[in-house]
């Protein structure tokens, strides 16, 4: 059982996800962001209908990335036991939502400019992680 937040974790997600015809029925998609959990950080690569890959980085590569999600790990946890709990993250638990009621929220970008594909593609980065509704997880 994979530990969140780990790359196995994340790269069973991205096999889920990818397998999941709602996730490719919302069109091509190409951005990179982060996820940062605490001190670890996580990059994802989506292209096309899919994520193509997820890889460890440093505070450094946030730098190249479109944007970065960031909560603290007990808020993480939070959000991924409600949607595997639920099945899918509900209105008051996605990231648009988080982001507009978390003092400060939770997108962050060095480029305001990338920061615009979060916007662009927060249907498919949500649904992505409502795909971790079929991970059974450990914390």
């Amino acid at each position: 059982m994979p530990v969140f937040p780990s790359i196995e974790w994340f790269d069973t997600v991205r096999t889920a996800a990818n397998e999941t015809p709602e996730f490719r029925a919302l069109g091509s998609n190409e951005t990179n962001f982060g996820v940062k959990v605490g001190d670890q950080i996580i990059r994802l690569d989506f292209y096309a209908f899919e994520c193509v890959s997820v890889a460890e980085i440093d505070e450094d590569g946030l730098l190249d990335v479109d944007f970065y999600l960031e909560m603290e790990p007990e808020r993480w946890q939070s959000f991924i036991q409600h949607i595997q709990s639920n099945g899918v993250a509900d209105a008051q638990h996605t990231f648009n939502t988080l982001d507009l009621n978390e003092p400060g929220g939770i997108l962050r970008s060095h480029d305001p400019y990338k920061q615009n594909n979060f916007f662009r593609y927060h249907l498919t980065i949500q649904k992505f992680f409502d795909s971790a509704a079929a991970v059974e997880t450990t914390y």
